[in-house]
């Protein structure tokens, strides 16, 4: 009697042990340390994915789990960890590992790494870690074969075009490198646009660095709600989106400018962060921001024109 006693006293003890344990995750990150869950980049190029098994405080022996894909990508490989593999990772797998794997703590290891592509855009389609046709739940094994159910993890890809800002010299926004005449009767206009965007655009925030020797006569924002302005910071929120779209570029700001009586080669004029983002952004019309590359653009004066005082050149206006 009193070995059936401990008996069922050692196996209450493991079942606690057990009960105690934490539940293992598998996920699909786009880094090797498990912290990046959303990738956001453009068509056309290459990333690299991986599945990577956490928290399960287990040596590991294999694991059985697919990964429902709302897609609009292909998956151009897939590489699992050393040992014996029935199925893909889109159809449901079971792998049984040659050499365990010790995961413990908060120290990932990755036991299938993708490529995924597209040429085309895609925003948001999620990738979720769910059970294996052939079981209830995601799961991991131990070195002993003994099964273990785990929690399944959302991942996100989105790939698009990174939204341009910059100023141009032309309206259609295509020239960001322009020679003019300069003097005090010159006025340079210019067009701040959002180009490459692919989307309905429904803000903004950046800021113009401008060579010291380029002064703003006169800035006209898109009908918004602004903020600041472009030399110093400036965020917008348009009243009627922005289509911009292929070619076509989006009108942020309409700015007049003057040179004085300098001249110069190559005056850059830059977009850049807002001061309180840490890049230039574009909100498309869901508010969602994204960012966007801040475009350099040129001006050089070769000649002066005819000299006015400062006081004349107000008198214009």
């Amino acid at each position: 009697m009193k070995t059936r006693y401990c008996l069922l006293a050692g196996v209450l003890m493991l079942g606690l042990a057990t009960t105690a344990m934490a539940t293992g995750t598998i996920g699909l990150f786009f880094d090797t340390e498990g912290t990046t869950a959303q990738l956001v980049g453009e068509p056309g190029m290459v990333y690299d994915g991986y599945v990577l098994i956490n928290n399960s405080d287990l040596l590991i022996g294999g694991a059985a789990f697919k990964m429902e894909s709302e897609g609009g990508f292909m998956i151009v490989s897939e590489t699992w960890a050393d040992g014996l593999v029935f199925g893909t990772l889109l159809t449901g797998a079971e792998i049984g590992l040659y050499t365990p794997i010790a995961q413990f703590g908060d120290d990932p290891q990755s036991i299938c790494h993708i490529q995924v592509f597209s040429p085309t855009m895609i925003v948001n389609s999620h990738q979720t870690i769910v059970a294996d046709p052939d079981y209830a739940t995601p799961m991991l094994a131990n070195s002993s074969a003994i099964l273990f159910p785990a929690d399944g993890l959302t991942s996100s890809i989105t790939l698009r075009p990174t939204p341009e800002i910059g100023l141009f010299w032309d309206a259609e926004g295509t020239e960001t490198v322009s020679t003019q005449n300069g003097g005090f009767t010159e006025i340079h206009n210019a067009w701040i646009m959002v180009r490459n965007a692919e989307m309905m655009v429904g803000g903004a925030a950046f800021k113009l660095n401008l060579d010291p020797r380029v002064m703003i006569l006169n800035a006209t924002p898109a009908a918004g709600l602004i903020f600041g302005n472009p030399a110093a910071g400036v965020e917008m929120g348009l009243y009627s989106y922005l289509p911009v779209f292929g070619t076509d570029p989006g009108l942020l700001y309409t700015l007049q400018l003057s040179t004085l009586n300098y001249l110069m080669v190559n005056a850059e004029l830059e977009i850049v962060n807002h001061p309180d983002y840490d890049a230039p952004k574009v909100a498309d019309n869901n508010a969602v921001q994204w960012t966007a590359d801040g475009l350099t653009s040129y001006l050089t004066i070769p000649v002066e024109t005819e000299q006015m005082s400062w006081g004349q050149v107000k008198s214009l206006y």
